[in-house]
C-alpha cells in the first residue's frame, strides 16, 4: 500500500485479511483526497465479509450501517447553522430556548449550548429512556431528563454526554418549527445531495444493511443483534444509518470550507474553522481512552504531526470511524459489524493514514508488562453514574480489581442478555492513576483513570466520569 493508488482491489484483499484475523463479520472502508485549490477529488471504497452471519449477504460499496455518535457531528453542524442565522448564541442557556428543561440538580439553569457541544455540561448523560416513536419523541426524552442528575456543575469538568446532543437537537426542533429529522433532511442530506442517509429502520429495507453482532463474555461466537438500537428519542446523539460514500461526501464539504460544490453551502469557511478550534484540553490520564482535545462537537488529535479531527460511533454490535486530516485534504471512514472491531478498525485507519499522508499513528496505550498496580486506599470503593457502577477493591492476592455492573443499561437491550457484575484486573500503563481493564481476552481494553473533578474523587471509565459514592 506504499503508493497513492485509489484502486479498491488491494484494499479489499487487505480488509479480507483483517476481518479474518479479528473475527469481524464484515467491513467497509473508504478514503477521499481533495485538491483544495481545484476541488478535484479522488476516492475509493473497499469492502470485505458479510452484512450478517445469518444471511451471508456480502458487504459492498453501497452497504449502509449504523454510525452511532458520528451523528453528533450533524447535530453540531445544524446548531452552528442556527447560530449563523442569528437564531441562537452558543453561550445561551438551554432554559432560554427550552423553558421546560429540568434536571434533579439545581445547577441545570447554568447549562449552555456550548456546554452541550463540548461535553462540559455535567449532565449524567447516558440515560436510556424509551419514549417510543413519533414526532414528539425528542421532546418527550428531554422532559424525562427531569429525573437525571449531574456529575459536576456545568463548565467544571468534562464527561462524554449523549443527552447533551439530544437537548441540542430539541433546540433545533423548537427554532426550526419542525422535527429534528426534517431539519436534518433539509440542512444536511438535501444540501449535500446524499442518497443513502436514513433515520428510520423502515427506510433501510430496500438497502444492504450491516447488521451488528454481539457475543456473551467468555464465549467465542458472535451472533446478529435481533433488534438494533434505534430509539427515536435519542436521535440527535446517534440515530443515523448511512454508507461510506455519504460520509465522505460530508467530509469533502467540510474540507472545502463548507462548500458542497453543488450551489449549496453547509457552513461558512469561518464557521468550519471555529468548529475545529480546540475548546477543551482533556486530562492527560484520559489519553488511553480518547483524543487529547475536544472542539465544538468533534475530537481533535495529532497523527505524527498531522492534525486530525473526527468522531467515532458505537451501536449495539456496530463500530464506526470517521477522521479528517484538514491540512492534507484527506478523509477516511471505516464501518465494522462485530468481532474484535476496535482493534480491526484502528488497524485499518492506521494503514490508510500511512499510505495516503505518510502519518504513523502511535499505537494505543497498552498494559506495562510485569508491572504491579498501585491504588491508594482512599481511591477504593464504588463509583457510579446513571447506568454504570464500578467497584474497586483489593483482592485476597493483593491484586486490584474493578467490578463492572451495567445491568441498568443491559436491561434496556434484550440482545445483551443478563449478566452479573464483571470483575476485571487493573493493569497499569506506566502512568500514575491510569489503568486498563477488560472482561476477557476477546474484549478490547477500556481505560480507567483515577482523578479529581471539581474537588471530588472520580473514575473515568472510558470517557465517562463516575463520581465516588
Amino acid at each position: 500500500m506504499a503508493t497513492l493508488d485509489f484502486d479498491p482491489a488491494p484494499w479489499e484483499s487487505y480488509l479480507a485479511e483483517v476481518t479474518r484475523r479479528y473475527r469481524v463479520p464484515g467491513m467497509v472502508a473508504g478514503l477521499v483526497k481533495v485538491d483544495q485549490a481545484t476541488g478535484r477529488q479522488r476516492r475509493f471504497v473497499a469492502s470485505a465479509g458479510v452484512t450478517s452471519l445469518t444471511t451471508g449477504v456480502a458487504t459492498d460499496r453501497n452497504t449502509v450501517s449504523q454510525i452511532g455518535s458520528i451523528t453528533k457531528l450533524f447535530t453540531t453542524v445544524m446548531t452552528l447553522q442556527l447560530r449563523d442565522e442569528g437564531k441562537l448564541d452558543l453561550d445561551d442557556r438551554v432554559v432560554d430556548h427550552l423553558p421546560e428543561f429540568r434536571l434533579k440538580s439545581p445547577f441545570y439553569r447554568d447549562v449552555t449550548i456550548r456546554h452541550l457541544l463540548t461535553h462540559t455540561s455535567g449532565i449524567d448523560g447516558d440515560v436510556f429512556y424509551d419514549v417510543g416513536r413519533g414526532e414528539d419523541a425528542i421532546e418527550k426524552f428531554v422532559r424525562e431528563l427531569a429525573s437525571a442528575g449531574m456529575v459536576f456543575p456545568s463548565g467544571n469538568g468534562w464527561s462524554y454526554c449523549n443527552a447533551g446532543f439530544t437537548i441540542a437537537g430539541r433546540i433545533t426542533e423548537v427554532l426550526d418549527g419542525r422535527t429534528w429529522t426534517e431539519s436534518l433532511r433539509e440542512r444536511v442530506k438535501d444540501r449535500l445531495g446524499l442518497r443513502s442517509f436514513f433515520t428510520l429502520p423502515e427506510e433501510v429495507l430496500g438497502h444492504r444493511y450491516q447488521v451488528g453482532h454481539v457475543r456473551d463474555v467468555g464465549q467465542e461466537v458472535w451472533r446478529p443483534v435481533p433488534v438494533p438500537d434505534m430509539y427515536q428519542g435519542r436521535s440527535p446523539a446517534g440515530i443515523v444509518i448511512t454508507d461510506v460514500d455519504s460520509l465522505l461526501d460530508f467530509a469533502v464539504a467540510c474540507l472545502n470550507g463548507g462548500d458542497a460544490r453543488n450551489g449549496q453551502r453547509l457552513l461558512s469557511a469561518e464557521t468550519i474553522a471555529e468548529m475545529w478550534r480546540p475548546a477543551v484540553d482533556l486530562d492527560p490520564k484520559l489519553s488511553a481512552a480518547t483524543a487529547p482535545q475536544r472542539t465544538l462537537g468533534w475530537m481533535q488529535d495529532q497523527w505524527d504531526g498531522h492534525r486530525v479531527v473526527g468522531h467515532g460511533g458505537t451501536k449495539l454490535g456496530n463500530k464506526a470511524w470517521f477522521r479528517l486530516l484538514p491540512d492534507d485534504g484527506v478523509a477516511l471512514t471505516v464501518l465494522c459489524n462485530g468481532g474484535v472491531a476496535a482493534e480491526a478498525g484502528e488497524e485499518v485507519c492506521a494503514a490508510l493514514a500511512a499510505s495516503y499522508v505518510g502519518a504513523r499513528i502511535v499505537p494505543k496505550i497498552s498494559p506495562t508488562p510485569d508491572a504491579q498496580a498501585v491504588v491508594g486506599d482512599e481511591w477504593l470503593g464504588t463509583y457510579s453514574d446513571a447506568v454504570t457502577t464500578l467497584h474497586v477493591a483489593r483482592g485476597a492476592g493483593g491484586e486490584y480489581v474493578a467490578s463492572l455492573d451495567r445491568s441498568r443499561v443491559r436491561a434496556r437491550h434484550s440482545a445483551m442478555g443478563a449478566s452479573a457484575p464483571q470483575p476485571m484486573r487493573l493493569r497499569p500503563t506506566g502512568t500514575e492513576g491510569q489503568f486498563l481493564v477488560r472482561t476477557d481476552d476477546l474484549s478490547s481494553f477500556t481505560a480507567v483513570a483515577f482523578t479529581e473533578v471539581d474537588g471530588r474523587r472520580c473514575i473515568y471509565y472510558g470517557t465517562r466520569c463516575l463520581p465516588q459514592d
